[in-house]
């Protein structure tokens, strides 16, 4: 007898969410498109995704936007390569690596032997390696090394390997305190600590490396990541992991300065759409913001979580200086050109996080 396609997830220990791509989530629940979920998680978890004879690369493939990224491209039946060095103490692709259905390489974008390596085959490259906001600042050198020299090894590599497009994660950070709102791409960049500048550095350099290859690419900024698996050493987005486990333990979530500071939180299967997008198009050179276009408080968060969370407790506050007021992007070029558009509203990404957070605390 055929064992329960539903029992697969739990076998394995995974939810539905960190199985299924957010691709296939959205499209089931907003586009109403017919997906039989069964059948992907039966076919992705009994090893025969269907074949596609590109390989696709996908560097911090391990952390939290890297790993969703992956699960897209399986479901697309790309072969999958991670490259990671689990600095960061993550390892969501254990399961995958596990039944056989990924390759992944333990190693350094620093270490331009490994990266070689990793790129042999190599079709397309999801560069999403870094090191974060709070560790640059605290070792800025380290900034420096992975997040310019070690992109610099990762376009260089490709460029050699004839991989025929590079998606590169770069950052909203790119633009510091905002001169004005929405924020577009041509918004002046204004770096303020040792990450953006490193990636600003990367994208330039990356525009360098490209000026006489084949290598098509687009450079994606994120803005304000947040969902399931999420990092839980992110600068900005950490904060929604500390209110919640406050509110778990009884204890009412602390903000920082007046929790009028504002971020454009975008919810990680927008991000894994706009990757998917990028590798779909034929376009190349251009650079798109990633966000949701609308801009919430930190202070909305905390009361959102709240109740969600059916407490009746409220937020307390904690005098901090901030490092950027406000953050709002204009996304009519991603809508236009990617045809990439918001699909999961802050209230239904926050309600998802919070019951993943329920479920696995010791993840976040």
């Amino acid at each position: 007898m055929q064992k329960s396609l539903y029992s697969l997830p739990t076998r394995f220990g995974l939810d539905f969410f960190s199985v299924c791509s957010t691709e296939t989530y959205n499209r089931a629940r907003y586009l109403k498109i017919k997906v039989d979920i069964r059948n992907f998680l039966y076919t992705l978890f009994s090893g025969r995704l269907m074949e596609n004879k590109e390989l696709a690369l996908v560097t911090g493939g391990a952390g939290f936007v890297g790993y969703h990224i992956v699960l897209a491209l399986l479901q697309r039946g790309y072969k999958v390569r991670v490259l990671d060095n689990f600095s960061r103490s993550c390892n969501n692709v254990k399961v995958l690596v596990e039944k056989g259905l990924i390759e992944l390489i333990k190693g350094d974008i620093k270490n331009l032997d490994v990266v070689k390596k990793s790129m042999n085959g190599v079709s397309y490259v999801f560069h999403e390696a870094a090191v974060c906001i709070n560790r640059c600042k605290e070792f800025p050198m380290e900034a420096v090394e992975v997040n310019l020299i070690g992109s610099m090894n990762i376009f260089q590599a490709a460029i050699s390997n004839g991989v025929k497009k590079i998606i590169f994660a770069s950052t909203s950070s790119v633009y510091g305190q905002p001169e004005y709102l929405p924020m577009d791409e041509k918004h002046p960049t204004n770096c303020i600590t040792p990450y953006e500048s490193s990636k600003l550095c990367a994208e330039h350099m990356l525009r360098f490396f490209m000026q006489n290859a084949k290598t098509k690419w687009i450079i994606l900024r994120y803005f304000n990541v947040y969902g399931n698996k999420q990092s839980t050493d992110a600068y900005y987005t950490s904060v929604i992991n500390s209110f919640i486990k406050k509110v778990l333990k009884g204890e009412a979530p602390v903000i920082n300065g007046t929790g009028e500071q504002s971020m454009d939180f975008t919810h990680v299967s927008q991000v894994v759409e706009a990757n998917m997008a990028a590798l779909d198009s034929e376009i190349s050179g251009e650079v798109f913001n990633v966000a949701s276009g609308k801009e919430t408080t930190v202070k909305q968060i905390a009361e959102l979580i709240l109740q969600l969370m059916s407490s009746d407790m409220k937020p307390t506050f904690v005098k901090r200086e901030v490092l950027v007021t406000r953050r709002r992007a204009d996304i009519s070029k991603l809508k236009s050109i990617l045809g990439v558009v918001p699909k999961v509203s802050i209230e239904e990404g926050l309600k998802m996080l919070v019951e993943d957070v329920k479920k696995n605390p010791d993840a976040y």
